[in-house]
């Protein structure tokens, strides 16, 4: 009976091989978004049988919730390297980011049925917000938390409207600024 694992797909050892598996699922979860991992799809990206995915992972809430924060953790590390408020917000509302804004609206809509998920999307929007709250600091707010917050879900509406093609993305940047400046009194670097 022929082997079910592809023949290019070479032995690693047990760390290895879940770690080449995390990347297939990443690079599947980025490319078709969360709905797309399925132990049949992450085995076919990673050169190996599902039975072997099933192995290594311990449940598909599990990966997925693992997936999600590893792809909103490197986003966060990535912007976090960006100075200024106004340049934070155009790095998250250019249109650049639209596999990471799918991943991010999937799981938003699955956390409800996978609670390893929700716990993972609470954790990742609280560190998102400490970033946020971190450099609208560094501007001159007197309260960032509750700014952040705000600031942190007109980002993520702008971004979900952006799947859609739904207005200038040229726009959201400027449009952003403006409501942050009003709401906090001060002027800020412009975009």
């Amino acid at each position: 009976m022929p082997s079910t694992t592809p023949a290019a797909a070479q032995r690693l050892a047990g760390p290895e091989r879940r770690a080449a598996i995390l990347t297939a699922a990443t690079e599947l979860a980025l490319s078709e978004g969360l709905a797309a991992l399925t132990l049949r799809r992450v085995g076919e990206r990673a050169g190996v049988a599902s039975g072997l995915v099933a192995h290594y992972v311990d449940g598909m809430d599990a990966l997925v919730a693992e997936v999600f924060a590893r792809i909103s953790g490197e986003e966060r590390a990535e912007v976090a390297r960006v100075e200024g408020v106004a340049a934070v917000v155009r790095t998250l509302t250019d249109g650049s980011r639209d596999a990471v804004t799918l991943v991010w609206v999937q799981a938003w809509a699955a956390a409800p049925g996978n609670a390893e998920l929700a716990r993972a999307v609470r954790a990742e929007m609280d560190a998102w917000q400490g970033l946020l709250e971190e450099r609208l600091r560094e501007a001159g707010a007197p309260d960032p938390a509750p700014v952040a917050r705000v600031l942190l879900g007109m980002i993520d509406g702008v971004n979900a409207h952006g799947l859609a093609d739904w207005r200038d993305r040229a726009d959201h940047a400027p449009l952003l600024m403006r409501a942050l400046e009003s709401m906090l009194g001060l002027p800020l670097d412009s975009p």
